[in-house]
């Protein structure tokens, strides 16, 4: 279906993030929008059924109809719709509600077919039936693949019925045509909704990550460190799993500014970035604190791999070619993280570890 349009409409169709991560994490961006919508949208619904049975059908439903009506309305679909929309507040039920929610409108065009199959002035029952694939897709709440599924068994069930309780070929024309209005139309405005969706979620995780990445070197930066910080702290906190927080710091780097200008340190800045960020192991987290300073927070480590870990990224830098600037060296403050630590004694204690290694003479690691 998507391929189809593809080649028809003048924008691109949504699709499903390729990326698992991005995915779920626009999943669970989505999720609360759309529990909302299907509590509330599902509580109106029910509450619309049940007003529809007490107006006065008598001059085009003979009262066995009405009858029929009532108990299908009152005792079917008004506690189906209302169960969804309790429900749908509880997130755990979420995979569920959205199960229910597409089998109600089959549910609804089946019981929609059975009495319109007993009524002989059909027209004034029609409507539910086109209201109701427009619903599916445009006003239920469902994503779009269920909603396509959905409208589909629905429209088949419209049709099929329909092909045998109407008598004139002019009049099922007709119906035919109303139904493939509403499935287009909800169809086109359901696929421009998700694909608006997805745009905005694209817009807020690129202004996120603008927010936390610094433009030079396009590590994270100083904004991020914070969020990291609580999160490994709470971490250790609950499951006992240390982790250490480096500090380091480019040697010597305002003379490298003075001596060879700011574009030649800017790119010192930018090769040692990316050196550090391929040097880290894969859990671990590299943020530009501010100026030639870098900090890293290595998670689940003793004092022995920090100490490693730190050797392993001073001797890269040492070892690294800088081009115009030629050798440059860090010094390294280090240490681990204490239960009884605030995040700014944590920092202080690593900043007091590197002003040490600076006063020792640089290029060296000092762990305290």
């Amino acid at each position: 279906m998507q391929k189809i349009l593809q080649y028809i409409l003048p924008f691109e169709l949504p699709r499903t993030f390729t990326d698992k991560t991005f995915n779920d994490l626009y999943d669970e961006w989505d999720k609360p929008s759309r529990q909302i919508q299907i509590s509330v949208i599902s509580c109106l619904t029910a509450l619309l059924y049940v007003a529809f049975t007490f107006i006065d059908k008598s001059s085009w439903a003979p009262e066995y109809v009405q009858v029929l009506m009532l108990k299908s309305h009152l005792l079917i679909i008004a506690p189906m719709m209302l169960t969804i929309s309790f429900l749908a507040y509880k997130k755990r039920f979420y995979n569920t509600v959205m199960v229910m929610l597409a089998i109600s409108p089959v549910i609804a065009m089946l019981s929609h077919a059975y009495i319109a199959s007993k009524l002989t002035n059909i027209p004034p029952f029609l409507a539910e039936g086109y209201l109701c694939v427009f619903w599916i897709f445009i006003v239920s709440g469902m994503t779009f693949r269920y909603a396509l599924v959905s409208a589909i068994l629905s429209s088949v069930i419209l049709l099929l019925s329909a092909f045998y309780y109407m008598n004139l070929a002019g009049t099922y024309a007709i119906h035919a045509f109303w139904v493939f209005c509403s499935f287009s139309f909800g169809c086109l405005g359901a696929l421009i909704f998700d694909r608006s969706r997805k745009a905005i979620f694209m817009g807020q995780q690129e202004l996120h990550r603008l927010a936390i990445t610094d433009p030079l070197t396009g590590v994270f930066n100083r904004n991020h460190l914070d969020n990291v910080l609580s999160q490994e702290v709470g971490r250790c906190l609950r499951y006992n799993q240390i982790f250490g927080l480096l500090i380091i710091d480019i040697d010597k780097f305002k003379s490298v500014n003075d001596t060879f200008g700011h574009a030649t340190g800017d790119k010192v800045l930018q090769k040692t970035a990316q050196v550090l960020s391929q040097s880290i192991r894969e859990n671990d987290t590299l943020i530009r604190w501010g100026g030639e300073e870098f900090i890293v927070i290595a998670l689940e480590v003793d004092e022995l791999n920090l100490l490693q870990l730190c050797e392993k990224l001073r001797g890269k830098i040492e070892n690294e070619g800088y081009a115009t600037a030629g050798k440059i060296t860090v010094s390294i403050g280090t240490t681990l993280f204490r239960k009884n630590d605030t995040k700014e004694a944590l920092i202080s204690r690593a900043d007091k570890a590197l002003y040490e290694a600076k006063e020792k003479g640089r290029n060296i690691t000092v762990y305290t």
